[in-house]
């Protein structure tokens, strides 16, 4: 029975449920799958060996045997469209959720943040009064249209420009939302976006700031302070910020915004409201919902945050994620899980830091950038190949060059 699974998709938008056994030997008088008299479960047995699946919603044929299609006999693979139980179908809008994990509501004035793998504080408690959502990314673009075309408002729809054309940028950076405005850190002010937490430098401690691996770092962030001839950013954009007492890197400094960048997959949050914890994937799940909302592109070049210790050589070694969503709320189980899981189904494969390059500077690229440290896009990958082997073999391959995954929400 070694290599059967059962692999079960929600299917919302027709209320059924995708349901696929993949069997270890061609099907034959043996191989019988049969729904669990509650709707709730499914068991394949096949050559004497059982395997079960918790479905991810309650189907109407419950305590039946499914009928195998005379086209699959002798197949090793087996599929099947059940309905959903119309009491389950009426449910399905309200089951819908889009928001992150971890917004500002979910955290208490004063609350401690931890580092997730050794516990140790980074924010002490009462060090943060307040939490406050971050902007999404286009917020200056919103804020100039709302401002240009307010209602009952005159205004000339010709912006001026200067002696080179370019439109005046002034009058929008007076107002704190022209282009070259960013969000700085404040003192005791917690800033939260999808991925990360932003924090002022002052109300952390047992943090170490390196431009390069936790061996050269040091705990007075001044020691890495860059040149006067890269005060501009060019070369030296932040530092790499890394728990004092077990060395994972936690996050970034970053110079413009004088802020430590936290990743929410690699701390914890002291008290919350919110009982999960998000994982890299699901940060990434929520940027990837969030920009198809934005800018309705279902691509995405997921590459890697350049360090101040990227060479040339390195840049161009470490792979891309060219990712495709064909779904990016489905709920699934397999037989090798006790649960339902909520994803995005998508499509993606690796590219080089050349390709990607080529396909963002092109006037008809229709992929949006998303940037995640290397080791981050490293675990994405891990995690999409592990999803990719629990989907039916026939469907884990599109077109010979892109794989078929699940990123978890």
């Amino acid at each position: 029975m070694a290599g059967s699974s059962l692999y079960a998709e929600l299917l919302a938008n027709i209320r059924q449920i995708s349901l696929a056994a993949s069997l270890s030997s061609p099907s034959d008088a043996s191989t019988k799958v049969s729904v669990g008299a509650d709707g709730c479960t499914i068991e394949l047995n096949h050559h004497g060996g059982i395997r079960k699946l918790i479905l991810p919603a309650k189907v109407a044929l419950g305590g039946t045997l499914l009928p195998v299609d005379p086209r699959q006999q002798g197949s090793v693979t087996l599929s099947w469209r059940l309905p959903l139980n119309p009491s389950v179908a009426s449910q399905l809008q309200a089951q819908r959720n889009d928001e992150a994990i971890w917004s500002a509501t979910d955290f208490e004035a004063g609350s401690t943040v931890t580092c997730r793998q050794c516990d140790a504080a980074v924010v002490n408690a009462g060090e943060i009064r307040v939490w406050k959502d971050l902007p999404s990314e286009n917020w200056a673009e919103m804020m100039e249209f709302w401002h240009c075309h307010k209602p009952d408002h005159k205004h000339d729809h010709d912006h001026k420009e200067d002696q080179s054309g370019k439109a005046d940028n002034r009058s929008l950076e007076a107002r704190g939302y022209g282009a070259s405005s960013i969000i700085s850190a404040q003192e005791s002010v917690g800033f939260v976006d999808l991925t990360n937490l932003l924090v002022h430098e002052t109300n952390c401690e047992n943090i170490t700031f390196s431009r390069s691996d936790f061996k050269h770092s040091s705990p007075n962030r001044e020691d890495h302070e860059p040149e006067a001839s890269d005060a501009s950013g060019s070369k030296h954009r932040s530092l790499n910020a890394f728990c004092s007492s077990c060395h994972t890197q936690l996050g970034f400094f970053v110079f413009r915004t004088a802020a430590v960048t936290l990743f929410k997959w690699q701390i914890s949050v002291k008290p919350n409201r919110s009982s999960a914890s998000p994982d890299v994937a699901q940060c990434l799940s929520a940027t990837i919902i969030s920009t198809i909302a934005r800018s309705a592109s279902s691509k995405s070049l997921i590459v890697p945050i350049e360090e101040t210790t990227t060479t040339v050589e390195t840049k161009l070694a470490q792979p891309v994620i060219y990712a495709w969503v064909l779904n990016n709320n489905i709920i699934y189980s397999s037989s090798s899980s006790r649960t339902s899981t909520k994803a995005i189904k998508l499509l993606y494969k690796l590219v080089s830091q050349e390709d990607a390059d080529k396909m963002l500077e092109a006037v008809t690229c229709e992929a949006q950038e998303l940037n995640l440290p290397a080791q981050a896009i490293e675990t994405i990958v891990q995690q999409l190949d592990r999803s990719n082997l629990l989907l039916p073999t026939t469907e884990r391959i599109f077109k010979g060059e892109w794989k078929v995954g699940l990123l978890t929400r």
